[in-house]
């Protein structure tokens, strides 16, 4: 894995490095880039708002330590109709966004209905990745997930996090189901290490083991490279129209 897709700086709130020291991690780690994916204004500690997030592009440079940045965004899906917290005005200024749930933000329901409001989020057209859909608190239907995420062209996230089973409980046998439905439709795979410490960032050793257990397609893991992710955004951009 030569991409970490998921990471925090202290604009988060309750994170706690500096995008300098993340990228200093990363290049230490040996990556070729990391996203910068904050979480939006919806999280009660996040310091960011709207404008923060388009100007990023602006004033990040794309390269940096021969680290490349890729500017993103951990959107909160703050209804059950699958709306994020970023106005859709900015959607094409933001290089990436995760779309993910969290119970502070709206409140879970039933299998059914999670799955829908997943799917209502895919169906916007604002979400490349669906976060941390491992089941814990918000139970999904992974074969209705996966028929959706290829329909959409939307990727999946393995959260290398959460399989350490320290945030959200032991989640494994729940993600080798996503991975079995996800690899059976040609689903695109996300792998990030939702680093909230700089320390953490790169960790993706268990989702890469897990990925390997199940011998899912290295085509389809955006996370192996840039060349990857890259052809990933570009049917990505078609849908969300990014500058």
């Amino acid at each position: 894995m030569k991409l970490d897709l998921h990471t925090h700086t202290i604009l988060s709130g309750h994170a706690y490095s500096t995008l300098k020291e993340n990228i200093e991690a990363a290049r230490i780690r040996g990556l070729e880039g990391f996203a910068v994916t904050d979480h939006g204004p919806a999280m009660p500690s996040a310091q960011q708002d709207a404008y923060h997030i388009m100007n990023m592009r602006l004033a990040i440079p794309e390269y940096l330590e021969g680290i490349r940045i890729i500017r993103g965004f951990e959107a909160n899906i703050v209804d059950y109709d699958g709306k994020i917290d970023l106005p859709t005005e900015y959607t094409p200024y933001v290089e990436y966004i995760i779309g993910s749930l969290h119970e502070i933000c709206i409140i879970p329901l039933s299998k059914k209905e999670n799955t829908e409001v997943v799917i209502n989020a895919m169906a916007t057209g604002y979400v490349d990745t669906i976060g941390h859909p491992d089941g814990f608190g918000f139970p999904l239907d992974y074969p209705a997930i996966t028929e959706a995420a290829k329909k959409y062209e939307v990727a999946l996230e393995l959260n290398n996090n959460t399989l350490k089973g320290r945030v959200r409980g032991d989640c494994k046998d729940n993600y080798l189901e996503m991975l079995y439905y996800a690899k059976k439709n040609g689903v695109y795979i996300s792998v990030g290490s939702d680093a909230h410490f700089y320390t953490a960032i790169g960790e993706l050793d268990l989702s890469d083991d897990l990925l390997k257990e199940v011998g899912y397609p290295d085509e389809l893991i955006i996370s192996k490279n840039l060349k990857q992710f890259d052809e990933f955004m570009r049917i990505r951009k078609r849908e969300r129209k990014i500058y």
